[in-house]
C-alpha cells in the first residue's frame, strides 16, 4: 500500500488467508501487538493506493502466521470509521451463506449486534430498516452494517436483470431492492474488499 500511513508505505505478505509478514517502508514489524496497531491505523486513517503482486511461497517472508480474517474482525469493532466510508442508508445487505459459522470469532459486542439483526438481514435489509427494527439511530445502523460487512458476515446485493417471455428486462427481487447511491469506497476500503475476496471472505 503506497503512501498509506502519513506518506509511509506498507507491505503485507499473505499466504492462504494468513498474514506472514508486514513491512513499513521496508522495515519489518515483528511484534504481534505492533502489527495489530499498524492494521488499526490502516483501517482508521490510511489513504493511498495498493496493488497485489503474486509471489511463489518460498519467496514470502514468514515472521509469523496470523489468521488475517480473525485479526480484522477483532480490529473493526474499535476502528474509527469516517462517515464517507459508511454504506448508504438505502443500500440493502443480506447475510452470507456461512455467516453463523463465523459468529464465535466475532468480538463479543459484535456478536450481540449480530444476534439482534440477523433475522432481518437474512431476508435483506437496509440501514433505514435496521434502525427502525432495532430502535437505534440511522448512523448507528450504518456503522453496524459497515462492521458486519468488514467482518465478512453480510454483503450488499442489487437487482439482477432477467428477460421475460416478452423479451423485456425484468428486475429480480423487485420488492426487496431499493435503488441507492453508489458507496464511496476509498482506497483502503477497496483494498480490504479485494483482500477478503482473495482470502475467501465475502
Amino acid at each position: 500500500m503506497q503512501s498509506a500511513l502519513g506518506g509511509r508505505s506498507v507491505e503485507l505478505h499473505l499466504h492462504r488467508g494468513e498474514l506472514r509478514a508486514l513491512f513499513v517502508d521496508g522495515f519489518p514489524v515483528r511484534e504481534a501487538l505492533r502489527v495489530q496497531d499498524v492494521l488499526r491505523q490502516l483501517m482508521n486513517s490510511a489513504v493511498g493506493t495498493y496493488e497485489f503482486e503474486a509471489m511463489a511461497p518460498h519467496e514470502l517472508t514468514a515472521h509469523f502466521a496470523l489468521p488475517l480474517t480473525q485479526v480484522l474482525r477483532s480490529l473493526v469493532q474499535d476502528a474509527h470509521i469516517d462517515q464517507s466510508q459508511l454504506p448508504h442508508e438505502s443500500t440493502r445487505f443480506v447475510t452470507v451463506p456461512d455467516a453463523e459459522t463465523h459468529v464465535p470469532s466475532l468480538p463479543v459486542t459484535l456478536q450481540g449486534a449480530w444476534r439482534s439483526v440477523a433475522p432481518l438481514l437474512s431476508r435483506g435489509g437496509s440501514a433505514t430498516e435496521l434502525a427502525q427494527a432495532a430502535f437505534i439511530s440511522l448512523d448507528e445502523a450504518r456503522l453496524m452494517l459497515f462492521r458486519l460487512r468488514a467482518a465478512g458476515m453480510v454483503t450488499p446485493y442489487r437487482a439482477a436483470g432477467v428477460v421475460n417471455s416478452a423479451g423485456q428486462p425484468t428486475p429480480q427481487f423487485e420488492s426487496q431492492v431499493v435503488a441507492a447511491e453508489p458507496e464511496k469506497a476509498g482506497p483502503v476500503r477497496r483494498f480490504l474488499n479485494a483482500l477478503r475476496r482473495l482470502t475467501g471472505g465475502a
